[in-house]
């Protein structure tokens, strides 16, 4: 299955191929800072950018860690882990896709989260 994905303004567009190696809930500092609650991300072997690459900020948040946001609207496109993990936000995709477990749980201070019946774990499984 391909997904297409794009930003607010649609400046940025890119697409995943296959179902994600992990689809959870982000509870660690950096996503919490950047979109003021858990992050639904999901990590994909094959993710692809269609249009908007030169209009894409990167930033190095944490050694390794790229993150990728639209220069237009400041959306957050993708970033690339330290080991070349392709990640995206959930909710960027066309169908969406759906989280299937917490990671990070140990960071997410005293927040709540939300749909407890998913695994939790304290970094990645």
């Amino acid at each position: 299955m391909t997904s297409r994905r794009s930003c607010m303004c649609g400046a940025f567009e890119g697409e995943v191929t296959g179902d994600p190696a992990l689809a959870c809930w982000c509870h660690c500092g950096m996503c919490r800072k950047q979109t003021g609650a858990a992050m639904q991300l999901g990590v994909w072997d094959d993710l692809k950018v269609l249009k908007g690459e030169d209009n894409l900020i990167k930033y190095s948040g944490s050694p390794g860690v790229y993150r990728n946001s639209c220069k237009t609207c400041g959306s957050f496109c993708y970033k690339i882990l330290g080991n070349g993990a392709k990640v995206a936000p959930l909710g960027t995709l066309d169908p969406v896709v759906k989280p299937t477990c917490h990671i990070f749980v140990a960071d997410k201070g005293n927040q709540e989260v939300g749909f407890p019946d998913l695994p939790q774990y304290d970094g990645f499984p």
